[in-house]
């Protein structure tokens, strides 16, 4: 039973109390033969509160069609602008790197890391220079950081410096060629278009003796035609950001890889590079 207390705290009605009271003073001040303000009063106690609106079974179908619609529209676009912001990320890190082999560059004879011998401060017939991470770790005071060697779309670990710490260091055995995306190639040549640094998924090459790296994958390159190789699937979708010797990054097809691997006089030479 509800109690409450009105006008003075020691005096205490139970609510059906109340009521009376107030009835009683309603009908000491109504005129004669008026019934408006007891039936007022009687309503304001005694009214039972709106029951709230409920959804209709159909009402629920189409909210749960047009949920479904808004899931439909919004998650494909939300994949795509992952997707395109990858490959933002992805060619900003060419470009440093490309800056970076510039500025080694200026102090070697305008050489890359794998085109100067070990004596000299690069990676030339290095004994580990078949591992993709030797010539990207050769550039370290050149590069802001250690994590531009890894594509956000790839799989393994990025390293955080280039230490040799197991917890994030880029020459630990931990990360290394698992913290690098990107393959380093060489050709003879001093074409500016040719590819030098590019996405490691390309397919296609096979395994040949090198006077650079000691062993690389290597591709044929015709004057016609296009070359044996082809971008995989696993970062781009069958498409692959490569750098120039120019310093220029382009995102290049397959038919497009003629145009970055081969050079005019070298008809079907090897194109040869190392990759994790």
């Amino acid at each position: 039973m509800h109690t409450r207390t009105h006008g003075h705290p020691s005096i205490r009605y139970r609510h059906s109390d109340f009521q009376i009271l107030v009835a009683a003073e309603v009908t000491r001040l109504k005129p004669p033969g008026d019934q408006s303000l007891l039936t007022s009063a009687a309503t304001v106690f005694d009214a039972a509160p709106p029951s709230a609106a409920a959804f209709t079974r159909a009402e629920l179908l189409i909210s749960l069609a047009v949920f479904s619609l808004l899931v439909a529209i919004v998650l494909p676009a939300l994949a795509h602008d992952r997707a395109r912001s990858a490959r933002i990320i992805c060619v900003n890190n060419l470009r440093q790197i490309g800056a970076a082999m510039q500025a080694w560059g200026n102090d070697h004879q305008d050489l890359q890391p794998w085109e100067v011998p070990p004596v000299e401060g690069g990676t030339k017939a290095h004994p580990l220079a078949v591992n993709v991470w030797l010539h990207f770790a050769v550039l370290s005071n050149e590069l802001a950081s250690a994590r531009i060697l890894f594509c956000p779309t790839d799989t393994g670990t990025p390293a955080f410096d280039f230490g040799s710490s197991p917890e994030g260091g880029y020459l630990s055995p931990n990360y290394r060629n698992a913290a690098t995306s990107y393959l380093v190639a060489h050709r003879d040549s001093t074409e500016p278009m040719v590819m030098t640094v590019a996405d490691r998924n390309l397919l296609g090459a096979a395994p040949r003796s090198c006077v650079v790296f000691g062993m690389a994958l290597s591709i044929r390159v015709p004057s016609s035609g296009q070359p044996t190789a082809r971008w995989g699937g696993g970062l781009h979708n069958g498409v692959g950001n490569a750098l120039r010797a120019n310093g220029q990054v382009d995102q290049i097809t397959d038919r497009e890889l003629l145009d970055v691997s081969y050079y005019p006089g070298s008809d079907n030479f090897p194109f040869d590079f190392v990759a994790r």
